[in-house]
């Protein structure tokens, strides 16, 4: 076989450049497998203008800025007389040649157009497209052509006329999709998960099995969500006709106290800058209780999240107390602003099954400003969405529900829609779920792993499903360093590794958004 190997590298994270294993970088290395990949016989990298890239093997190709048009062009015509062409990221450390060789035996045994691996980690394997192939998504690409490039650039294309390609899938012997790991230096969270790996000598697709099953306290490395209470209170209309779906907050008592009562903007900026410090990028959520809507300032921590370009913002709300003047100020900025490439601003508006687009409610009134002032950029995600709870005994409501709004947005470019899970707070509220979407065997908890509350008092729960605090508070935001508070949760999540969920009506074993996944 004769193939071309491509290295994306046109908008690397500087920790790819940082040493990483035996003074080697993510980049050296992933030039390094990239280069014993099966039938390699010229290596290509893509690199943006101005990059201070190592001495490479091969040719560089350089762009300001890369664009989908840009990459599929390029792969096409440097691909032209070789069988095909190898793709992957340059900050991918352990791509494995043995795996590569595998994809590309069946690539050309069946005269495949396309070919990826499926059920391992990302990072560890490169696609396979043809010259012809990726000249012909380059026709298609459509409105994804304004966007940037992203990991899964390829697929996305090919996705929008998959029935006319030849495709073939090497798939894993043991399915590790649920993981979401992306070995990739691409974050400090992913750049520590790869040192951990690395230290465990993984050297490719079969290492990373083995790793996985043998230490799967690993993948708990950095907090990636960070929800932040910024408002005590509630709408009254939200506490009392069920404006937020099905929420226990206005039952708490203790901690639904007056209006007035939010978060200080200084203390806010002070611990966005200890999250940064620590975490790097991060998704900010406004906020886990209260209505964010009532804040007297609310529009300026909007900006200070937006200000900072390694976060990602979403704002949740009932969708009442908002003003349009406030809104269109907020959108005419932000759509100045040069977002990052996996970065996002999304309102999410809490509503009940019966709150459907023909009503003249303030809550419909507020989602069609949002979708007016937010509309969905080409080739993204939606950056609005209503959402409802499903609840047992209401499928015909939720099904009306989803159907409705569906078709609306059909003709107004959003918003997106959100079933949400009834979630009983470990039985702090009736259990009212509609279906058991349970995993048949039990893994360690999303949240304890990836999540950190705040609450307006800057303690930090173990869970934010824990309401009551039975089990008690890791620390203060306000007061100490996020990084030691994470650390006091190392110890349950490796427990939960070990399939301890504690004793008998405690809040993590009679929980059940352990499989719910955030950011």
């Amino acid at each position: 076989m004769h193939a071309l190997t491509v290295l994306y590298g046109g908008s690397l994270d500087p920790l790819a450049f940082k040493p990483l294993y035996g003074g080697q970088s993510a980049f050296s290395l992933a030039l390094e497998r990239a280069g014993s990949f099966p039938g390699t016989e010229k290596i290509l990298v893509l690199a943006g203008q101005g990059a201070d890239l190592p001495e490479i093997p091969g040719q560089v190709i350089t762009r300001p800025k890369w664009t989908v048009p840009d990459l599929l062009q390029v792969l096409s015509e440097e691909s032209s007389g070789y069988d095909f062409a190898y793709y992957a990221w340059a900050d991918t450390p352990f791509l494995d040649p043995s795996l590569a060789e595998r994809i590309a035996l069946r690539h050309t045994r069946f005269a495949a157009d396309y070919s990826y691996a499926d059920g391992w980690p990302y990072g560890l394997a490169p696609e396979l497209i043809t010259a012809f192939t990726a000249g012909v998504l380059c026709k298609i690409s459509g409105e994804a052509g304004s966007g940037p490039v992203r990991r899964d650039t390829l697929f996305e294309v090919l996705q929008k006329d998959i029935n006319s390609f030849d495709i073939e899938t090497e798939i894993s012997p043991v399915d590790l999709r649920y993981h979401r790991i992306s070995l990739s230096a691409d974050s400090r969270r992913n750049f520590l998960l790869l040192q951990r790996f690395a230290e465990a000598r993984c050297a490719g697709a079969g290492d990373a099995q083995r790793i996985i099953a043998e230490h799967p306290e690993f993948l708990r490395t950095l907090p990636a969500f960070f929800p932040i209470q910024i408002s005590r209170p509630c709408p009254p209309q939200a506490a009392h006709t069920g404006a937020c779906g099905i929420c226990p907050y206005p039952r708490l008592s203790a901690r639904n106290g007056a209006a007035g009562d939010f978060l200080d903007p200084e203390e806010f900026e002070k611990l966005l800058g200890k999250i940064e410090d620590f975490a790097g990028d991060a998704v900010i959520d406004l906020s886990p209780w209260g209505e964010p809507a009532l804040h007297p300032r609310r529009e300026q921590l909007i900006r200070a999240v937006l200000a900072r370009p390694a976060f990602s913002l979403v704002v949740e709300s009932s969708g009442a107390g908002w003003d349009r003047e406030g809104l269109e100020i907020l959108a005419q900025e932000e759509d100045l602003r040069e977002f990052a490439e996996n970065r996002f601003f999304s309102w999410i508006v809490s509503l009940s099954p019966g709150d459907l687009p023909q009503g003249k409610t303030e809550k419909i009134s507020f989602v069609e400003a949002l979708v007016s002032l937010f509309p969905r950029r080409p080739g993204e995600e939606d950056r609005v969405y209503v959402e409802a709870v499903r609840t047992a005994g209401a499928e015909d409501e939720i099904e009306q529900f989803y159907r409705t709004w569906k078709s609306w947005g059909a003709e107004k470019n959003g918003p997106g829609i959100i079933v949400q899970k009834y979630d009983d707070f470990c039985g702090f509220l009736p259990r009212r779920q509609g279906v058991d979407l349970s995993p048949v065997e039990r893994r360690p908890c999303w949240h304890i792993m990836r999540d950190f509350p705040v609450l307006i008092d800057g303690s930090v729960p173990v869970c934010r499903e824990d309401l009551e605090n039975k089990m008690g508070s890791l620390g203060n935001a306000f007061k100490e360093d996020p990084e030691r508070i994470w650390e006091r949760g190392t110890e349950r999540y490796r427990l939960q590794c070990k399939k301890d969920y504690g004793e008998p009506g405690t809040p993590c074993r009679v929980c059940d958004e352990y499989y719910t996944f955030n950011f």
